[in-house]
């Protein structure tokens, strides 16, 4: 998902749908092509850095985060670590420019395998062709609510709902054993600045890298929730974050489920889940 301040964001994300998208068998022959493990520290617009780690070793899977420690949790070690900033990143990405022109100047900054870094930009390439390789998302997707897009700006839960997408939808074995714990369809209703908006949680083994979370209500994405959960906005987050429970919202009227009430605390452990993979909730 794209992170303020970072358009190399949009690169990263562009890795993580490949790798997504793949079949297991696509994706081990990707990882096998470049056996290594990239880490990247960069610096955004505003001077923040953010972080980001991408395994083409092992399991071929992505996780960011806002400290080294919080994107490279459950990773393996890198083999390279490059330090760049923004806009350098995605020049190189676009072919503006080098790796090892960069490098020369000082924009770049490598530590590890010092090749690997020369090998960055026939990798950016090479997704990005694999990228546009792949099948355009189903219309039905389209038709729903759904030209909505995941997050949504003022809507601060709905940012948590995206990096839920993201985690289930980068890492399979996390998403085929939260399915199998979950076992449920949640309608979540936020209350935010333009009124309520919904998103669909489709948490039922089955469901795919691109079906787990879907804008819209169930009715519009054709689906039968087991629960409506409706709260503000605010609540959603401090929800995620830990610092209310849905035991404790319900009871003091933040939360209000409609449906299957004893789901709603099964929402919590999809959080935490999503929390314990490296997403920033």
């Amino acid at each position: 998902m794209p992170i303020e301040g970072f358009a190399s964001s949009a690169i990263i994300d562009q890795l993580t749908s490949v790798l997504t998208a793949l079949s297991a068998d696509d994706r081990k022959k990707e990882v096998n092509k470049t056996k290594a493990v990239y880490a990247f520290e960069v610096t955004g617009t505003k001077g923040k850095k953010h972080y980001f780690v991408v395994d083409l070793k092992q399991a071929g899977k992505v996780t960011n985060g806002t400290s080294e420690a919080e994107a490279a949790k459950g990773q393996p070690k890198p083999d390279i670590t490059i330090t760049i900033d923004d806009a350098t990143f995605v020049k190189i990405s676009e072919g503006k420019t080098t790796a090892a022109g960069e490098f020369m100047s000082g924009k770049v900054k490598i530590k590890g395998n010092m090749m690997l870094g020369m090998k960055l930009e026939p990798l950016l390439k090479r997704f990005k062709k694999l990228a546009e390789s792949l099948p355009a998302a189903p219309a039905a997707k389209a038709s729903g609510a759904a030209a909505q897009e995941i997050a949504l700006q003022g809507y601060e839960g709905s940012v948590v709902i995206a990096q839920i997408a993201q985690v289930l939808g980068a890492d399979e074995a996390k998403r085929q054993s939260v399915l199998k714990s979950t076992n449920a369809i949640f309608q979540v209703d936020l209350n935010g600045p333009q009124g309520v908006k919904s998103w669909v949680l489709n948490l039922k083994p089955g469901a795919s890298a691109a079906d787990v979370v879907l804008p819209g209500t169930a009715a519009q994405n054709k689906k039968a929730a087991g629960v409506v959960l409706a709260l503000k906005d605010a609540d959603f987050v401090d929800l995620a974050s830990g610092k209310i429970t849905g035991q404790s919202a319900f009871m003091g009227g933040k939360l209000k489920a409609k449906g299957n009430i004893m789901l709603a605390l099964k929402l919590e452990s999809v959080l935490k889940a999503a929390k314990s993979a490296g997403a920033k909730l």
